[in-house]
């Protein structure tokens, strides 16, 4: 049987902190020449292009080209200078989970909401990007959704297959309803935007709080 796993990134492989998001949120600001753009924004779970729509509205701003670019290219320069820190750890027991199905010759990619680049940057970090060689991104879709579906087709493509079994692990009841959509199984592991008794009303698969919680076996 092949199987495929999509991992989540923040709350999921990147534990979520107050900075976890510090080079997007610096980045808005310095190239908006704004303060607290991201106040009352919600971007839990969302893609980061479609938050940097809602912040661009908010400012009677509308997407562009000349603007995407120009914000694309002082992010990345907030992401070499935070790259230096340790803003970007691990989530729970998440490398070694990761070690442990690369080891065993799983099928790993990614669906988030993040950038590609802002991606890259934080599973370097860790030393884990090179585990995922292909994914759907904020840059893909502004829906949740359809990212999944482009990380699917991504998947297909890299691998050369079809898949038997999908599996989808994430932190949030969009991670949940995202694998409904692809008709998934999920692993929810409570330790990001939602808590445990939010997640468990959405009846996921599996349930964790860390992740050698799971039988390997079910995975490999």
């Amino acid at each position: 049987m092949s199987k495929i796993i999509f991992f989540d990134i923040n709350g999921t492989i990147i534990k979520r902190n107050p900075d976890t998001d510090i080079s997007f949120e610096k980045a808005i600001d310095g190239f908006l020449e704004i303060t607290d753009g991201m106040k009352g924004v919600d971007n839990s779970a969302r893609s980061d292009k479609d938050v940097f729509m809602e912040v661009l509205a908010n400012n009677q701003m509308e997407l562009n080209e000349e603007l995407w670019n120009g914000f694309l290219d002082l992010y990345k320069h907030y992401l070499d200078e935070y790259y230096l820190t340790d803003i970007w750890c691990e989530n729970a027991d998440a490398l070694d989970f990761i070690k442990q199905l690369v080891s065993n010759n799983c099928k790993l990619a990614l669906i988030t909401g993040e950038l590609s680049v802002g991606a890259e940057y934080k599973l370097r970090k860790i030393g884990v990007w090179n585990s995922f060689p292909c994914g759907g991104f904020g840059e893909d879709a502004l829906s949740r959704f359809d990212i999944a579906d482009v990380a699917l087709q991504r998947a297909r493509e890299y691998f050369q297959q079809d898949f038997d079994e999908i599996i989808v692990i994430g932190d949030t009841i969009l991670d949940i309803k995202t694998a409904k959509h692809l008709g998934a199984k999920i692993i929810s592991i409570s330790t990001g935007s939602n808590s445990k008794e939010e997640l468990a009303e959405f009846q996921p698969d599996y349930l964790i709080s860390k992740f050698s919680e799971i039988d390997l076996d079910i995975l490999i």
